[in-house]
């Protein structure tokens, strides 16, 4: 196993392998690529309540699906938003993501939960956000977020559950029959 370079990256996408549109050359980075937020995001509709995933079917009525204003999103201090990427990806079978914040925004207090892009994966990436600052931190539509580190597998593989092809933010399934 191996991690991809810049070089290695490109070579990737030119012979289609990697798939991502949007593309643009200065998202490829010296060991990954820096994926954009797109223009939607979403946060719980309610705060103070008890969320057991464990007894729900879906996420549905939990959380409000919002496209930024002016291409701003707001995330409140100490809480989190799930942001969606601007790219579809498509990842070939022996290929997959692990999911960083880029350092300068973590700098600001922000963070993300460990995040991978599986094998085989196809369409817009969820991401959630969460603000650890006491301050209302404002992200924009376009702006590089998401550091993405490629790594050849041994073997391959191919995702197969819920969340292929979402488009948009997708929000979390329902747990339940799982616990």
């Amino acid at each position: 196993m191996a991690i991809l370079s810049h070089d290695a990256i490109i070579k990737e996408i030119k012979d289609g392998k990697l798939k991502i549109d949007p593309f643009d050359d200065s998202i490829v980075r010296e060991n990954g690529i820096d994926l954009r937020i797109g223009g939607q995001y979403a946060e719980y509709s309610f705060s103070g309540q008890i969320v057991d995933p464990c007894e729900l079917n879906d996420s549905k009525g939990l959380f409000e699906v919002v496209e930024a204003i002016d291409g701003r999103i707001p995330v409140p201090p100490h809480r989190f938003v799930l942001l969606t990427t601007m790219e579809q990806v498509k990842f070939p079978d022996d290929l997959v993501g692990l999911c960083n914040l880029r350092s300068t925004l973590a700098r600001y207090g922000l963070s993300i939960s460990p995040t991978i892009i599986d094998a085989g994966f196809a369409g817009n990436v969820t991401i959630e956000i969460i603000n650890n600052s006491k301050n209302y931190i404002i992200l924009r539509r376009g702006m590089r977020f998401l550091h993405v580190v490629l790594e050849r597998m041994e073997g391959k593989a191919t995702y197969a559950g819920i969340y292929l092809g979402q488009k948009g933010v997708g929000l979390p399934k329902g747990m339940k029959g799982e616990c």
